[in-house]
């Protein structure tokens, strides 16, 4: 009996000690609020334009505190319980705290009523960045890949031909002297500036008196092309001695050009208007390697095309006579003058005044006998004097 004494005065002692340990965790956890509801639910927040509820007679702020349908639900005893217990604790009445604006947090609850709420800083927010996703910046073009220019300039090496040249640049050794005004396809030297077409067509050097239009219509290329390919602002601005690739042409064909692609052209002058007297051709029994062209005496002569005077003087049938070198083997002669007004090696242009017609030497009458030689070959001037 002594020993169950023993044994049961130690576990009453636990066992009040354990109702009076519940006692106290019952109490701080009303104190707490710990399981019920959010400190501040039965609180009417002073916020404007925010959406409300209404359950009894409180407010409940439905967008900022997401529990507030929760405890809207609770009855009006537990709410009036919490809002006593809360107003109790802090010294404050239930109406005043209705009244008064709060802040998300208790410890605003001391600072005056007066003073709106401390706005809080938004924190900055850390994005996470794809390297893949970055945009690349654009890098320079290889020189390969950048646009050619339409002329390109190729210094002839040492051992190099017109042959290596063309097919080293992809183009036919044609378009190589008609670019470059070659009279000798076997003869270039080293150190040679030759122009390379980057596209198919021709290098045109404009000519006195030339517009694009003109240029165009005689290759048979639209002018837009031509346009685009020089990349030329201003069509009405050309001058002479410009030069501009013609797109698609096969050979030059260059205003009053005499010779083309070796070939004579029709681009002559008449170098004076007159009667043709005599033809070109088998005359009393003889060659007549000229045109006879009936005028008076003092007659001005001009110049059939661009050229320099190689003879200007007396020289047996021909009388008083002037000849002019046109350049690839073309040469032109005016005979019979009564006087000359050019001297040997003077360099003249197309309409020039170089003599005045006469009767000097094998003449029956003032005239003038005119002269187109090719390669020291006569040829009909009529074939080759412009309309």
């Amino acid at each position: 009996m002594n020993g169950r004494r023993r044994y049961l005065r130690p576990l009453t002692l636990f066992a009040l000690m354990a109702l009076f340990s519940l006692s106290l965790v019952g109490q701080l956890d009303s104190r707490l609020n710990i399981g019920g509801f959010d400190w501040d639910s039965s609180i009417d927040y002073q916020i404007h334009n925010q959406p409300h509820a209404t359950v009894g007679n409180r407010t409940h702020n439905l967008e900022n505190n997401p529990d507030e349908a929760e405890a809207a639900a609770v009855s009006d005893t537990n709410s009036d319980f919490v809002e006593e217990t809360n107003g109790a604790e802090d010294g404050i009445q239930g109406d005043s705290l209705d009244s008064a604006p709060f802040a998300d947090t208790p410890e605003a609850l001391s600072e005056p009523v007066d003073q709106e709420p401390a706005k809080q800083e938004q924190p900055i927010k850390a994005v996470k960045v794809n390297v893949d996703e970055l945009p690349e910046a654009p890098l320079p073009k290889p020189e390969a890949e950048r646009e050619k220019p339409t002329v390109l300039i190729h210094i002839v090496r040492a051992g190099e031909t017109l042959w290596d040249i063309a097919r080293s640049y992809g183009i036919t050794v044609n378009e190589i002297v008609a670019a470059n005004s070659i009279k000798n396809q076997n003869r270039i030297q080293v150190g040679q500036n030759l122009k390379i077409l980057t596209v198919k067509g021709v290098l045109h050097k404009v000519g006195t008196g030339e517009n694009l239009w003109e240029i165009a219509d005689r290759y048979g290329v639209s002018l837009a092309e031509i346009v685009a390919v020089n990349k030329i602002a201003n069509p009405s601005l050309i001058k002479a001695g410009d030069e501009i690739v013609i797109p698609g042409a096969t050979q030059l064909m260059i205003k009053d050009a005499l010779v083309v692609n070796g070939q004579l052209q029709r681009a002559f002058d008449w170098p004076i208007k007159g009667r043709v007297s005599s033809t070109f051709g088998m005359r009393w029994g003889r060659m007549h390697n000229g045109l006879d062209i009936a005028v008076v005496t003092g007659t001005p002569i001009r110049a059939a095309a661009d050229g320099r005077v190689t003879f200007s003087g007396s020289n047996g049938g021909y009388g008083i006579l002037v000849i002019i070198d046109h350049g690839n083997g073309v040469e032109t002669r005016y005979a019979h003058n009564s006087r000359n007004v050019v001297s040997v090696g003077q360099q003249v242009k197309r309409g020039d005044i170089i003599a005045y017609s006469g009767n000097t030497g094998n003449s029956t009458g003032p005239h003038l006998h005119f002269e187109i030689r090719y390669r020291s070959t006569p040829v009909d001037p009529q074939r080759y004097l412009k309309n």
